[in-house]
């Protein structure tokens, strides 16, 4: 299980992305009675509006089972699930503004929530201060409590086996980041979005470098968490996304069709 959280001013984009049925289904809501991302957004701005201080006033959150556990898990489980994540980070769903969509488009099934940071009877806002690390121990914790599989267990148990082998403990984010890139490369597929979006969930974005022709010439891999940003040969020489797909990531003669979205 993989847990991930960003604060961020949220909008249109986003919750438009988060629910859209033709990616899956809405679990759950608390405190909100829109019937689309317009109207959502216009009924979290009355009380976000209540706090003239902070800048970003949502909070974007993604619980990731394993493709084996989100399988077996209930709809009931999964926003059981949700709550006790939440709590983890010190948020009462009771007091926010809370929409969870289930998105099954892919093969690992994963739940977005779209949270606001103000607590409805406290007035106060959800502390953000490190909130992508917490997020991760908070899956992990969740994982071991239900006997799910935990994408921090599963690190933590190669570490120990690479230590028990002779190897050395990575020691920087590069060294992170490249694992899970070798993680993300294990599977086949069709484009390198497929690619991208495994590697957001591991808590890693990948952003495109554009020249001034206005092509891909490069791409950069960002921490999620520590906001930390590395060209893809700073991170290991090895990494090629071109074989990724079997097809080069530079096309000169037309200007790259990938597109980005927040939230993925």
């Amino acid at each position: 299980m993989i847990g991930m959280a960003k604060a961020c001013s949220g909008g249109g984009s986003l919750l438009n992305y988060i629910m859209n049925d033709r990616k899956g289904y809405e679990l759950f809501r608390n405190n909100l009675c829109g019937l689309n991302p317009k109207e959502i957004i216009e009924e979290m701005s009355i009380i976000q509006d209540l706090n003239h201080r902070a800048k970003n006033k949502t909070l974007s959150l993604v619980l990731s089972p394993s493709i084996d556990d989100a399988h077996k898990l209930s709809n009931s489980e999964l926003k059981t699930m949700i709550v006790e994540f939440m709590k983890e980070l010190g948020i009462n769903a009771d007091n926010h503004q809370i929409l969870a969509f289930v998105h099954t488009e892919k093969t690992h099934k994963h739940i977005h929530i779209y949270c606001g940071r103000l607590n409805m009877e406290t007035g106060k806002m959800v502390n953000d201060h490190f909130i992508g690390k917490k997020a991760q121990w908070a899956a992990h914790r969740i994982a071991s409590r239900r006997n799910l599989i935990s994408a921090k267990q599963i690190m933590i148990n190669k570490i120990k086996a690479n230590q028990n082998e002779g190897f050395t403990i990575p020691k920087s984010t590069k060294d992170e980041i490249y694992n899970k890139h070798l993680k993300a490369i294990e599977r086949q597929y069709n484009s390198l979005e497929e690619y991208f979006q495994v590697m957001k969930i591991m808590g890693v974005e990948v952003q495109p470098s554009i020249n001034k022709q206005g092509l891909i010439q490069g791409y950069r891999f960002v921490n999620v968490a520590t906001k930390e940003s590395f060209k893809a040969s700073e991170v290991n020489r090895k990494i090629n996304l071109k074989d990724i797909v079997g097809k080069p990531i530079i096309e000169t003669n037309q200007k790259p069709k990938i597109k980005f979205r927040h939230g993925r």
